[in-house]
């Protein structure tokens, strides 16, 4: 009997070592392909994104932020999107995002006067805003400590602090185009400056709060006052798909490199399991990020996408649900085409109807102009207008 279960034993330690070697080769050979967007194989990403501590101006950026009852601390992955548990913090981040989007989904010229619980939390912050604001200006570099290498336990931007300060920028831009103040670029210009430290992080994560919160001043410069300044032509040309996709290779190797769990039996046990959905989910994100960039389509529900909805779609266990995020993305670049057609308009000059987009045009109308063809908003995202409407 006990050599019967030895034996049963030993076969089981077998078929383990044999399945455990075999899903790493297969994982191995999805890491060694190269990444399309000159990436490189797997392993650049380490080389991309090296270990880099807190910036000093990070540090004090924290510390001023405080002032205005935002906490810019940084976190862990698993803490990075927890909202405060102050219910005045949380009261004044929801009211900031119920104005803005109102303001954000309609279009044309008009804005409205913040409403008052907004009003209050941005008169009592005016001066801790504003030196938010002054030290984002000020050149100093903001880096947020990255650690990639300790994988699903690198440290991560707080990033519901980070949407709050975005919120308010915003906020304080539109209040003062209301009130035709040009001061109100500066704020988007503060918005700009705290989103570089975001665009330049391997973690998905930052990448997604990056795109919301340049895809808000993108919205809000819609309706600042003339002229346009020159440092706002920089946000306009960058290109998130470059910056998606370096997340994409840095998170894959992370699944590459990190086993998840807390390496209980049960967890070793799952070992070739999770190499086998390793080796899957490196493979998915490599190919949509390559179908991403190949195209210059503006809509991620074309027909062109359909292998790689659906190749994301069987892939929910290993794979963050990603078509959402390319969603945003090219989305985006119809967003903020609308944008310098809609300033080129309010500056009365003729509306260039060629469009980077590949899927549609712009076209003239009675009284603005819009975009040739709807393109589907995500699940609980904003909706931001492909058109003006004097």
């Amino acid at each position: 009997m006990k050599k019967a279960l030895l034996s049963i034993v030993a076969v089981g330690v077998i078929a383990w070592v044999g399945l455990w070697g075999f899903s790493r080769m297969k994982e191995n050979q999805s890491a060694s392909k190269a990444w399309p967007g000159n990436l490189g194989p797997l392993d650049a990403a380490a080389q991309r994104f090296p270990a880099a501590e807190q910036s000093p101006g990070a540090t004090k950026l924290v510390q001023l932020a405080a002032a205005a009852d935002i906490d810019m601390a940084q976190r862990t992955r698993e803490t990075a999107v927890k909202p405060s548990d102050d219910p005045k913090v949380s009261a004044s981040r929801t009211v900031l995002g119920e104005y803005l989007k109102a303001q954000f989904e309609r279009s044309g010229d008009a804005i409205d006067a913040p409403p008052p619980a907004a009003a209050q939390y941005l008169a009592q912050h005016d001066a801790a805003l504003s030196a938010v604001r002054d030290h984002l200006l000020s050149g100093a570099p903001i880096v947020w400590e990255t650690k990639l290498r300790e994988g699903f336990n690198a440290p991560i931007p707080n990033l519901v602090g980070q949407m709050h300060l975005h919120r308010a920028f915003a906020a304080r831009a539109l209040d003062k185009a209301r009130q035709n103040d040009p001061g109100a670029w500066n704020e988007l210009r503060a918005s700009w400056e705290l989103n570089r430290g975001l665009w330049k992080r391997p973690d998905l994560l930052s990448i997604l709060i990056a795109l919301a919160t340049t895809r808000m001043d993108a919205a809000a410069a819609r309706k600042m006052p003339l002229p346009v300044p020159e440092w706002f032509r920089e946000e306009q040309a960058f290109d998130p798909l470059a910056a998606m996709a370096a997340s994409q290779q840095a998170e894959s190797w992370t699944i590459h490199h990190t086993m998840p769990g807390k390496r209980t039996l049960r967890d070793l046990l799952s070992a070739p399991f999770y190499a086998f959905q390793g080796a899957d989910a490196i493979e998915v994100m490599r190919n949509y990020t390559a179908e991403a960039l190949r195209s210059n389509a503006c809509d991620a529900d074309s027909a062109q996408f359909a292998t790689a909805r659906a190749s994301l779609m069987t892939q929910n266990a290993a794979v963050p649900n990603l078509i959402q995020a390319w969603h945003r993305a090219m989305r985006y670049r119809a967003e903020s085409e609308a944008t310098e057609r809609i300033l080129q308009m309010r500056a009365g000059q003729r509306l260039t109807v060629s469009s980077r987009c590949s899927d549609g045009s712009w076209q003239l109308t009675p009284n603005g102009m819009k975009f040739s063809r709807d393109i589907k908003v995500a699940p609980q995202g904003i909706n931001f207008p492909l058109e003006y409407v004097r």
